[in-house]
């Protein structure tokens, strides 16, 4: 934010393919070359310089969620989640400054892993994602949400492996998105004592915020595949979607075993890029979190751990405990039966939690982020129709203004061309005779 308005424009305009890499590999270029600027070719770290990074990096988390929950176009719903992805990123980046400014190394260290450790779960669970919706997109023809539904019956394999990729991107255990906002969390809250009272203040509300932004992201993961994969059919046709193919599926295999990689090995891979760390701000993690085994400790055993190994066998446990208690009380007998109806016996399609009904909470408590257009029927009308169009401000203060400024001046220097030799000459010679008398004075 505000350099943010292309991306849901570039998203849904390019095939899913594209997306991917674009969320994966283009969005990253700019994070390496903030590195580079800030502790390569910059002389010395200033404070007020990473408060500036934690500064732009909060606004595009918390705006870039709050967009996304309120979307309905499938794309645009996952550039608004890249662009709080790439806030999050920021804002580990501005903290590993600000301890660096002040010379605390390892809590620096600590920052600037957790940023890292983001770059790798986000180009890893977004790509996937990204290629789920193509998935959706070349079996449906339809990227509204408001025209989708109940696809995990028609396309499993899709929605499975689009449940993982969901699941990190929510920052749940223990797939690789819980890691990177776990360690970012712990770099806010392990922050000792700063030399500015103002900036003691400031670092637990930011990481409330960021909490803030993690709540909201996993509200709307929930929207996203919810509304996608589960209940009924939105739309006649959809029945007749086909499976993916075998290429797709193993470009969604590989993606979704990242995920889960990233979750379960992070001391291995903070490990890969101490190299980084110790680069950039001469200390890393490497040896610290070796020390422990298994068990992630980034700072204190005493203050916060994580095992991963560790939660995924008692998540297994769970269902294995509760698999068998169902089978032994029930005796392995199966029941189908229609959902509660709360007494009403037809229910449709229609009467589903839509993608505008889910995101109305969203929508009322952040109603000045938004530039809304609504669209409200009448008593009288015969086919009333319903619908909110959330703008947004950025692109009708900042850019259109331009846009406009430049269109007025590229059609006022159009009139120089009149497509005559003659008038291209005479613009020649008063350009000379110009030049001329410049030199000559």
């Amino acid at each position: 934010m505000p350099l943010h308005v292309w991306l849901p424009e570039a998203h849904p305009a390019a095939p899913s393919p594209v997306s991917a890499l674009m969320s994966a590999v283009m969005l990253k270029t700019a994070v390496y070359g903030l590195l580079r600027v800030a502790f390569d070719l910059l002389p010395a770290q200033l404070w007020w310089w990473g408060v500036l990074l934690l500064a732009l990096g909060l606004v595009s988390a918390v705006l870039g969620v709050v967009f996304a929950a309120v979307q309905v176009d499938m794309k645009r719903l996952l550039a608004y989640s890249s662009i709080e992805n790439v806030g999050l990123v920021f804002a580990g980046i501005g903290l590993a400054v600000l301890f660096s400014a002040y010379g605390m190394q390892p809590m620096s260290a600590l920052a600037l892993t957790a940023a890292l450790y983001h770059v790798a779960s986000h180009a890893f669970f977004k790509s996937l994602l990204f290629v789920g919706t193509g998935a959706v997109l070349h079996a449906t023809g339809q990227r509204s949400l408001g025209k989708l539904g109940g696809l995990i019956r028609f396309m499993p394999w899709v929605a499975w492996l689009t449940l993982v990729g969901t699941l990190a991107s929510a920052g749940l255990p223990p797939l690789g998105g819980f890691v990177s906002e776990w360690l970012l969390l712990q770099s806010f809250l392990f922050t000792p004592g700063l030399p500015s009272s103002f900036l003691n203040m400031l670092i637990p509300v930011v990481a409330a915020l960021i909490a803030l932004v993690a709540a909201l992201s996993g509200y709307t993961m929930v929207k996203f595949f919810g509304v996608i994969f589960l209940g009924q059919p939105r739309e006649d046709n959809l029945v007749h979607a086909h499976r993916a193919g075998p290429w797709e599926r193993g470009g969604m295999v590989w993606l979704a075993l990242g995920c889960v990689a990233l979750g379960l090995l992070p001391v291995q891979f903070i490990q890969l890029v101490d190299t980084v760390t110790r680069q950039l701000v001469a200390t890393g993690l490497g040896s610290t979190v070796a020390s422990s085994g298994w068990l992630l400790v980034p700072v204190d055993i005493d203050r916060a751990s994580y095992g991963p190994v560790v939660f995924l066998l008692g998540l297994a446990a769970s269902f294995a405990l509760a698999f068998t208690l169902v089978r032994r009380l029930y005796h392995g007998r199966l029941r189908r039966a229609a959902p509660w109806d709360c007494g009403y016996p037809w229910q449709n399609a229609r009467m589903q939690d839509t993608a505008e009904g889910f995101g109305q909470p969203i929508r009322q408590i952040f109603e000045p982020f938004f530039r809304m257009q609504r669209e409200l029927p009448s008593p009288f009308d015969r086919e009333p129709v319903y619908r909110v169009v959330v703008g947004d401000h950025f692109w009708h203060w900042l850019y259109l203004p331009v846009a406009g400024a430049v269109e007025r001046m590229s059609r006022w220097i159009g009139q120089l061309q009149q497509g005559r030799i003659a008038v291209y000459l005479l613009y020649s010679f008063v350009t000379l005779i110009g030049v001329l008398l410049v030199v000559m004075r």
